[in-house]
């Protein structure tokens, strides 16, 4: 089961199972998990009495089973936690396996960074006893934002806005978390968030920044723009955020490349993508100076974002790529802006 779809549930658990793992690298998103899990199996009673929390490699990883078959102190059901549980499943594995067919008073919920499919144990496991902890995809992570503005901090948020927080937080559920949280605050009385507050507040700096970095690109000075991307990085910024707000805006570039490689006339292409009058001249030079790399944006924005995610390669190497191969140094710039011809 997917951990989005599952705290989408608030429904009583269907059946209980003594084993329960929440599987995945995304250590916040198994937080959220874990606790709407615990909710569901005490109902909300006694929480802080019903469960108690090992480390993976503690001492007293033998004391946990024994725990699991102790009834809770105040009733109800006991849960039982093991963070980091790697050592602790290659320790008890063949008990564990048991554990999955017997019914017990207590529950045994296993946080682990991976997953293996394909042993006795995993094969033992329920399907619904299994809750996948992987990142969410994009459209998900919008999903996610509106219904957690909403039920967390009694906020809306419509489609603009929770995209624009996607695209600027990186897709981290942690930093979106603490940015709806500050969007809340900063919103007040207010029973709406705008996308007008999330550029203002989670933006911040960090886009006027990109833009001298699109800036720099659009005069054809890839090293300048390297300069800026090397101070944002200093300064502390998330490389994932960095290029949330980049995309924000070479997205718009790219839409507009289109447009006008489909023949739309220039104005009535900026008009369409919602370019501000202030941002148009800033827009047509990047164009002018990328040419028909304009087309390629998206490809070059989803490599860097796989890059970043899931290979070896540095953030930091990641984001210099995709500027270098934006605007190459060693191949003279195309100056005309996409057309219907090109």
């Amino acid at each position: 089961m997917e951990a989005l779809a599952f705290l989408a549930d608030s429904q009583p658990l269907r059946t209980v199972r003594p084993l329960y793992v929440l599987a995945g690298p995304e250590r916040f998103l198994k937080r959220l998990v874990l606790e709407h899990l615990v909710k569901r199996l005490t109902a909300g009673q006694h929480e802080e009495w019903s469960r108690s929390e090992y480390a993976g490699d503690s001492e007293h990883l033998a004391d946990v089973l024994t725990e699991v078959q102790t009834p809770a102190f105040w009733g109800g059901r006991r849960v039982i936690i093991v963070d980091d549980a790697e050592p602790f499943v290659s320790r008890y594995r063949e008990t564990l396996e048991k554990l999955v067919q017997r019914e017990l008073t207590g529950v045994l919920v296993l946080l682990m960074e991976k997953w293996a499919s394909n042993t006795r144990l995993a094969k033992a496991l329920p399907h619904d006893a299994l809750i996948s902890c992987e990142a969410p995809k994009p459209r998900q992570l919008i999903a996610w934002c509106q219904a957690r503005a909403q039920k967390q901090y009694g906020k809306k948020l419509p489609a603009d806005a929770a995209e624009l927080l996607v695209e600027l937080g990186g897709g981290d559920l942690g930093i979106l978390e603490q940015e709806l949280n500050k969007l809340a605050v900063y919103v007040g009385d207010r029973d709406t968030i705008t996308s007008q507050d999330v550029d203002k507040l989670v933006a911040g700096n960090r886009v006027q920044t990109v833009w001298q970095i699109l800036d720099a690109l659009g005069q054809g000075n890839v090293a300048s723009a390297l300069v800026i991307l090397d101070r944002l990085l200093e300064q502390g910024e998330e490389p994932l955020a960095i290029l949330g707000a980049l995309s924000w805006q070479l997205r718009k570039v790219a839409q507009v490349a289109r447009l006008l490689a489909q023949g739309t006339p220039e104005t009535q292409a900026l008009l369409r993508v919602g370019v501000p009058t202030w941002q148009r001249e800033r827009v047509l030079a990047l164009l002018r100076r990328l040419g028909r790399r304009a087309l390629r944006v998206y490809d070059g924005l989803l490599q860097t974002d796989l890059q970043i995610k899931s290979t070896h390669m540095s953030p930091r190497l990641a984001l210099e790529t995709l500027l270098v191969r934006l605007l190459p140094r060693d191949v003279p710039a195309q100056t005309e802006t996409p057309t219907a011809r090109a």
